[in-house]
């Protein structure tokens, strides 16, 4: 088995997205090719604007990516980023696209062996992390903490509007005392991804791609892959 070391930004994100990856990985990946890394590289704004060369500076994003190679049979690498930008880089006028960042961030990481000594993919959840777990309130409302606190109240429905515009504002409003950093994680296991998947967010669906491709790429090529169609 290779390992898959993440990199995210948030205190909540350090203990949720390995949680969440270990899920997708769980349903995905029978063979056992990946296991998370549990140890999350977190590090926030990866991407600077250089106002004198007026121009992207990938200098901290390219060490964060050859921090998290380093560790011990790294197979991939998977970042993942709130995507509530108003423009990317921050300060640099131009107006946040997940995909461009994504691709521009992924060829800046070449620099640091992606695509050569092990797999990359990068990931912006819009607008933010809960944004995921609001697209699955129907799997958890009614349900319980492990401290016996309710999660949300039984009868709460998905919000009307545009699916990727819900985030950690709606659900604080909605979720008594919820805290990012203890809740996170917490409610990404009671979560069921099926629901998810369901509301059709292209965030999440990313997430599921980038995970199939690192698996694609990470994956050993058994005598059945040399022979197949």
């Amino acid at each position: 088995m290779k390992r898959l070391v993440l990199v995210g930004e948030g205190h909540g994100e350090v203990s949720a997205l390995p949680a969440l990856v270990g899920k997708l990985l769980e349903e995905k990946d029978s063979r056992h090719t990946l296991f998370v890394d549990h140890e999350v590289v977190r590090k926030s704004n990866p991407v600077k604007w250089d106002k004198q060369a007026a121009r992207p500076d990938y200098s901290k994003w390219i060490s964060y990516v050859t921090l998290a190679a380093r560790r011990r049979e790294v197979g991939g690498v998977l970042a993942l980023y709130d995507g509530d930008f108003s423009s990317f880089p921050a300060g640099s006028g131009s107006p946040f696209c997940a995909a461009t960042a994504a691709q521009a961030m992924a060829a800046a990481a070449l620099a640091a062996g992606a695509g050569k000594t092990f797999s990359l993919a990068v990931v912006f959840a819009c607008v933010e992390y809960e944004a995921w777990i609001i697209a699955g309130i129907e799997s958890l409302a009614g349900k319980k903490y492990q401290d016996g606190r309710p999660v949300l109240p039984s009868n709460l429905k998905f919000p009307p509007g545009d699916p990727e515009s819900h985030g950690k504002k709606w659900l604080e409003q909605r979720c008594q005392g919820y805290r990012p950093r203890m809740d996170q994680k917490a409610l990404t296991e009671l979560l069921d991804l099926n629901v998810v998947r369901a509301k059709n967010l292209r965030s999440f669906s990313r997430l599921d791609h980038a995970i199939d491709q690192l698996l694609a790429a990470v994956g050993p090529r058994n005598r059945d892959d040399l022979i197949g169609p």
